[in-house]
């Protein structure tokens, strides 16, 4: 009896679950899909085309996986619930975030392909022979586990970035001017240097690296002394907690350094896009998740910023995002400011050389970005 009875209850569970995933996936097909996610502030995966090449290649399964995954009805609610499990497991890794100390958020620290960090040494060495009355600086940014390695979890190890950029400056040599961010950054360890919810380091950071490498940038002066800090807005939640689902309650603020004396007028002209503003802020970012779009609007493929400068250099910036709360300390500098990133251009460095009269050059990325993009070496040899 009792064997019987236990049968017809595992027969019901069964029936049950199978009429949820049923209820499931009625619910997914009639729900409309999303585009992005706010949370994790990144666009979600469309429903796949169904071909007969997508099917040869198993293409369409991936696809369809990824479709399911980012569209399944619900799907921050069971995310948030992983992460509660995850972190009371003993979890402080999620999606490649450390979630360190007093809950600031670490990315690890990537290991470079030694081919195409190869091709993109390469590529900047020939840039600096080729342009030799060019003033170039490299200015690598360490990511946050490097400088605030006591914030990570115990028994957490990461790569030593500093090791990776002690390896880069001894194969560039004399061919540019090297800015020691690390050192700089760690005499102001005690401030907040990054953002604990994002991976970009703080315009406090920023600032202190500026004012030490000015000289190296060739600024005359106490470059440093002409700036103001303002708060803009107080309510930043970074995609370090979109990413790892962990410190989405956490509001950070996000200041901008201003001139305290000149005119700081400038043009900015987004030349791939065919507009121009008069800012290097765009405040309608400050409506959006992705706050720390305010500055200079956010990725964008070629910028050509005008100033009022009394100054005659032009300055080529080649860059990731570490360099957009960077560059507003340079505007008062220099007369003109083209910046590239080779990430979305889809020309070549001899087309902006060609077109504008650069005088000075400065990459500027933060280590991550650096170790593993692939596409400084193609916008630089044009292949």
């Amino acid at each position: 009896m009792n064997r019987k009875r236990r049968g017809q209850i595992e027969n019901l569970v069964g029936k049950i679950f199978i009429l949820l995933l049923f209820l499931l996936m009625i619910v997914n097909l009639a729900v409309p899909d999303r585009e992005q996610s706010e949370e994790e502030n990144r666009m979600l995966e469309t429903r796949p085309e169904l071909s007969m090449n997508t099917i040869v290649t198993g293409d369409f399964t991936e696809q369809w996986e990824n479709y399911m995954s980012d569209q399944f009805v619900g799907r921050n609610l069971w995310r948030n619930i992983k992460v509660s499990l995850d972190r009371l497991g003993g979890s402080r890794l999620e999606n490649g975030v450390y979630i360190g100390r007093d809950g600031q958020l670490l990315e690890e620290i990537e290991v470079p392909d030694n081919e195409q960090l190869s091709a993109n040494l390469s590529a900047i060495e020939t840039f600096t022979q080729t342009y030799p009355d060019v003033r170039t600086t490299m200015m690598l940014v360490p990511d946050a586990a490097c400088i605030l390695s006591d914030s990570l979890p115990a028994f957490a190890t990461v790569e030593d970035q500093r090791q990776l950029f002690g390896m880069v400056e001894r194969r560039l040599g004399d061919s540019v001017n090297w800015v020691d961010t690390v050192s700089i950054l760690n005499n102001h360890t005690s401030d907040k240097l990054y953002y604990k919810t994002d991976h970009h380091w703080t315009s406090q950071g920023a600032y202190y690296v500026f004012r030490d490498a000015a000289l190296t940038l060739g600024i005359e002066g106490s470059a440093g002394d002409n700036f103001v800090s303002y708060t803009i807005t107080d309510s930043f939640n970074g995609v370090l907690a979109s990413k790892s689902g962990a410190g989405l309650s956490e509001k950070e603020q996000i200041d901008i350094y201003v001139p305290v004396t000149g005119d700081d007028d400038v043009v900015v002209n987004y030349v791939d896009e065919g507009r121009k503003t008069t800012s290097l802020y765009d405040s309608s970012k400050l409506e959006t998740r992705d706050k720390y779009g305010v500055f200079l609007g956010g990725n964008t493929s070629l910028l050509d910023i005008r100033t009022v400068s009394a100054s005659e250099k032009r300055l080529l910036v080649v860059k990731d995002s570490f360099a957009d709360c960077f560059i507003p300390f340079l505007a008062p500098y220099y007369r003109e400011i083209v910046v590239v990133d080779p990430r979305y251009y889809s020309g070549t460095i001899g087309d902006i050389m060609d077109t504008y009269r650069i005088t000075d050059t400065l990459f500027l990325y933060s280590g991550n970005t650096f170790f593993t993009d692939n596409s400084i070496s193609g916008v630089f040899t044009g292949e």
